[in-house]
């Protein structure tokens, strides 16, 4: 019983640490924020930043992966559901669209502290990597079931899937940068029907 609350304070604290370090990347702008300062806006001491993180990017990858968790907590509650595979394609959107909005400015910090290193073996650009085939497959997953079940027309679903990856990714990033994006219902609404209706008349 002892261990198991040791082990749930000592989740709390890494998580408390990582929510703070996200939120003073956002508000600065840059990942430029000494670990003192991350300490002090946590209420720890700074030895205790370092029992979890030896230094900076071990913080900003601990970051990407808690957004990717709660992309996937975020979706897997969709797909507990018996959703139709527009109604999944729209969940899925509107779960990547909801981690931007949570942090905008974090989500632009992370791709370009990838592109500086110019190491896709980096630790933060292997995290993005991960992201990317993981996002990937969920795609393929809906577009497998979408043409299993006759709503999609037959189509090469990882080609599909790279497609949608990347308007989605554009999508992202232009959102990102928006200081008044849409309603994130509406903006998921518009996405799903274009990549789903296409040009074409109906």
């Amino acid at each position: 019983m002892v261990s198991t609350l040791k082990e749930i304070l000592r989740d709390y604290r890494r998580e408390q640490i990582v929510d703070v370090a996200r939120r003073l990347f956002e508000e600065r702008r840059s990942t430029d924020v000494s670990m003192d300062e991350i300490a002090t806006e946590a209420g720890v001491a700074r030895s205790t930043v370092y029992v979890y993180f030896s230094n900076r990017d071990e913080l900003i990858l601990a970051c990407l992966q808690r957004m990717h968790a709660l992309l996937n907590e975020a979706i897997a509650v969709a797909w507990s559901r018996d959703l139709d595979p527009v109604g999944r394609l729209r969940t899925f959107i509107r779960g990547m669209l909801e981690r931007i909005d949570e942090n905008p400015a974090f989500f632009r910090l992370a791709v370009t502290t990838a592109r500086a290193a110019h190491d896709p073996t980096s630790a933060i650009g292997s995290q993005l990597a991960l992201i990317g085939l993981d996002v990937t497959a969920l795609l393929v997953d809906v577009i497998t079931h979408g043409m299993e079940t006759g709503g999609f027309r037959p189509m090469d679903p990882d080609r599909a899937a790279n497609f949608i990856g990347i308007q989605l990714y554009g999508s992202m990033s232009i959102r990102a940068d928006d200081p008044a994006p849409l309603p994130l219902d509406a903006t998921a609404d518009e996405m799903c029907d274009f990549l789903v209706g296409g040009l074409a008349t109906r």
